[in-house]
């Protein structure tokens, strides 16, 4: 897999999310994957739903509460 298509985020800018706590999925070539958060923190997302990314490319930033 080389890029994947945001399809779906379950949070919006600005939410507090806790770690395991499902951010978006995004589509790659053969399946869809879900995205959890690694850690505690707010919100920000860099992509738009419907957007392509680059595989390595952060997709979200999440900022210390």
């Amino acid at each position: 897999m080389q890029e994947g298509t945001i399809v779906e985020w379950y949070v919006e800018d600005g939410d507090i999310v806790t770690v395991g706590q499902k951010l978006y999925d995004v589509e790659g070539d053969k399946t869809t994957f879900e995205v959890e958060s690694p850690v505690d923190g707010v919100v920000k997302p860099l992509f738009a739903k419907g957007e392509t990314v680059a595989v390595g490319v952060a997709v979200v930033e999440l900022q210390s509460h």
